[in-house]
C-alpha cells in the first residue's frame, strides 16, 4: 500500500513508472540514451584495464658485448643480435636480474612500448608497477564515493560528464609524463574518473525505462564489449602512449551527447524541480511519438519534496540516509557485502588464473572476450526468474565452481602424470566461476537500482561500489604464490559466495514492481508533519476569523 505522505487534501502520489508507460517504456529516446550512456562505460573499462597492458614486460636484451664488438671494429650482424637475445632468454630469473643491474646498454624488444619498458620497471624496479596500480585503484575508490555524492547533490548528468571530461584531460596529460612517479599521479585521476563514470552510466538508464526493459538494459554486455575493444586496441597499437591518446579521443566523442542527454526526471521530481522534470518528460514523449502525458504526478511529488525541505530545513540527502531507513539500511548492508565479495572473486580470478600458453596479445584477447557470453545467462535470469532466486542461484554456481577447484587441487596434488589434466580442469572451473560472477554482478546491479529509492539511488551505488574497490585490492592478494596452496583461496571464495547466495534470499522481491522514489521513513515523517502543519494552519486561520469577528 502506498503511503500518502502529502498533506490532507492533496492528491496521493502515484508511481513515476506510470509516467514512463505514458511517454513510452522503450522507444527512440531510450535507445539513444542507452547508446550515449553505455558507450561512456568504454572509457571507464579502458582506464581500469590500462595497467594490465602497461605492466607487461615485452622482454629485453643486454647489448654490451655487441657494442664492444663495434668498438673493436667488428661488424654487427643480425645473427649476433639474435644470439644475444637467445642467450639472455636462457638465463633464469635471478641471473637475468643480475645481468640487468650490470648491463650498461639495455634494449627492450622493439614493436611494443609499455610502462614497464618506458622506465625500465623490471627486476628490482618492478615494485613501481604495483605502486602505480595501487594509486590508480585508490582513485577508483575515491571516484565512486564522490560520484555518488555529486550525483545526488548536483545531478546524475553533471556527475557523469564531469568525470568523462576529467578522464579525457588526464589521458591526454599522461602521454607527457616525464617519469613513472608523475605517471602514477595522473593515473590517480584516471582511476577517479573511471570510478565516477560507472555509477551514473549504469544507474541512469533504468530510471527512464519500463519494468521489463530495465532487465534488458542491464543484460547488455557493455563492460565485456569494452574490454574486448581494448584488447583489440592493444593488439593494433602496442604502445601505451597511443592507447592514452585513443582513450582521450574516445572520451571526447562520448562527451558530445552532453548537449542532448537530459537530467533524470525522477531526480528532478524528488528534488522539487517540477518545471525541469516536466520539460524532460515532454521531450521524451515527443521523441517517442507519444501525446503529452498528465503531469500531475510530477507536480505533486515536487510539491511534497518542497514541503520536506520546509519541514527538515535541508534539500540534500547524504550517505547517512542509507542507514536511517530500515528497509534501505538492510539493502545497503547486504549489497555492500555482496559487491565486496564479488570484486574479490572477479579480480582474484582475473589476476591469478594460470596464463594460457602462446602469444601474449592473443591471450589478452581471449581473457577479455571470455566474459561476452554472460548475457546468455543474465537475460533469462532477469526475465524468467525472480531477482532474489536468480542471483542466489548464480552465486551458488560460483561457489560450486570454487569448491570444485579445491577438490581437484587436493585430489590430484600428488599425481604428477595428471598435472596437465589438473590445469585444464582448474582453468575451466575458474572460467565458469568468472562468467557466473560477471552475470550475477549484472543482475545485482539491476537489483540495487530497484532496491534503492531515487532519492538515494546514486548514493547507494556510490557506497557499495566503493566497497567493491576494496574487494579489488583483497582479491589478488588473497591468492598464494604457491599453486599447491590454491585450494585455500578457493575455499574462502566458495564460502563468500555461499553467504551471498543466502543473503539475497533475505531481500524483498522487486521484479514486476515500480521503482521507489521517496524513502519510506521520509514519506511517513512527511505525512505526520504535513497533517500537523495543516492543523496548525487551520487553527491560525480560525483564530484570525475570530479576531475579525470580535473587531467587527
Amino acid at each position: 500500500m502506498k503511503i500518502n505522505f502529502c498533506p490532507p487534501g492533496q492528491t496521493q502520489i502515484a508511481s513515476l513508472d506510470d509516467v514512463i508507460q505514458d511517454i513510452g517504456a522503450c522507444g527512440v529516446f531510450q535507445g539513444l540514451l542507452v547508446l550515449a550512456l553505455h558507450t561512456s562505460i568504454f572509457v571507464s573499462v579502458w582506464g581500469i584495464m590500462m595497467m594490465a597492458f602497461g605492466s607487461f614486460n615485452p622482454g629485453w636484451v643486454c647489448l654490451d658485448s655487441l657494442l664492444d664488438g663495434i668498438d673493436d671494429g667488428s661488424p654487427l650482424l643480425s645473427t649476433d643480435l639474435t644470439s644475444s637475445n637467445n642467450a639472455t632468454e636462457e638465463l633464469n630469473g635471478t641471473d637475468r636480474c643480475s645481468l640487468y643491474k650490470t648491463c650498461a646498454n639495455l634494449s627492450f624488444s622493439s614493436g611494443t612500448s609499455t610502462v614497464a619498458s618506458e622506465w625500465g620497471l623490471v627486476c628490482d624496479q618492478a615494485w613501481a608497477l604495483k605502486v602505480i596500480f595501487t594509486v590508480q585503484m585508490a582513485g577508483v575508490f575515491v571516484g565512486a564515493y564522490l560520484s555518488g555524492h555529486i550525483g545526488e547533490c548536483v545531478g546524475r548528468k553533471a556527475s557523469l560528464y564531469s568525470m568523462i571530461l576529467l578522464n579525457g584531460v588526464a589521458n591526454f596529460l599522461a602521454i607527457f609524463s616525464p617519469s613513472w612517479k608523475v605517471f602514477a599521479a595522473i593515473r590517480f585521476f584516471i582511476g577517479l574518473a573511471a570510478g565516477g563514470i560507472m555509477l551514473p552510466a549504469y544507474a541512469m538508464p533504468p530510471e527512464f525505462a519500463g519494468q521489463f526493459w530495465r532487465g534488458v538494459i542491464t543484460s547488455l554486455p557493455t563492460w565485456n564489449f569494452g574490454a574486448a575493444l581494448f584488447a583489440i586496441s592493444v593488439i593494433l597499437l602496442k604502445d601505451w602512449r597511443h592507447l592514452h591518446i585513443l582513450s582521450a579521443v574516445v572520451s571526447g566523442l562520448v562527451f558530445l551527447p552532453v548537449f542532448w542527454v537530459p537530467e533524470s526526471f525522477r531526480w528532478l521530481a524528488v528534488h522539487g524541480r517540477d518545471k525541469d522534470a516536466t520539460a524532460v518528460v515532454t521531450k521524451i514523449a515527443r521523441m517517442n511519438g507519444r501525446p503529452k502525458p498528465s503531469l500531475e504526478i510530477l507536480v505533486n511529488m515536487a510539491e511534497c519534496e518542497r514541503r520536506r525541505v520546509a519541514v527538515e530545513g535541508s534539500g540534500q540527502y547524504s550517505y547517512l540516509d542509507l542507514f536511517r531507513d530500515s528497509h534501505v539500511r538492510k539493502a545497503t548492508l547486504i549489497m555492500s557485502f555482496v559487491w565486496f565479495s564479488s570484486a574479490i572473486v572477479y579480480y582474484g580470478i582475473s589476476f591469478n588464473v594460470q596464463a594460457l600458453s602462446g602469444d601474449y596479445y592473443i591471450n589478452f584477447l581471449i581473457l577479455s572476450v571470455i566474459e561476452l557470453p554472460s548475457p546468455l545467462i543474465c537475460f533469462p535470469t532477469v526475465t524468467y526468474f525472480s531477482r532474489r532466486w536468480g542471483t542466489a542461484f548464480l552465486f551458488f554456481i560460483v561457489s560450486v565452481a570454487c569448491f570444485g577447484i579445491t577438490i581437484v587441487t587436493l585430489a590430484l596434488e600428488s599425481d604428477k602424470e595428471d598435472e596437465s589434466r589438473k590445469v585444464t580442469i582448474v582453468v575451466t572451473l575458474a572460467s565458469v566461476a568468472k562468467i557466473a560472477i560477471v552475470s550475477s554482478w549484472a543482475v545485482v546491479a539491476l537489483f540495487c537500482a530497484e532496491l534503492f529509492p531515487t532519492a538515494v539511488r546514486n548514493l547507494g551505488f556510490g557506497f557499495i561500489n566503493s566497497l567493491a574497490r576494496l574487494g579489488s585490492y583483497v582479491g589478488p592478494m588473497l591468492f598464494p604464490q604457491d599453486p599447491a596452496l590454491l585450494y585455500l583461496a578457493m575455499i574462502v571464495l566458495g564460502v563468500l559466495n555461499l553467504v551471498c547466495s543466502v543473503l539475497h534470499l533475505l531481500l524483498p522481491e522487486t521484479k514486476g514492481k515500480p521503482l521507489e522514489d521517496i524513502l519510506r521513513s521520509k514519506a511517513l515523517h512527511l505525512r505526520i508533519d504535513g497533517m500537523a502543519l495543516t492543523k496548525k494552519q487551520n487553527g491560525e486561520e480560525m483564530e484570525e476569523e475570530e479576531n475579525h469577528s470580535y473587531q467587527a
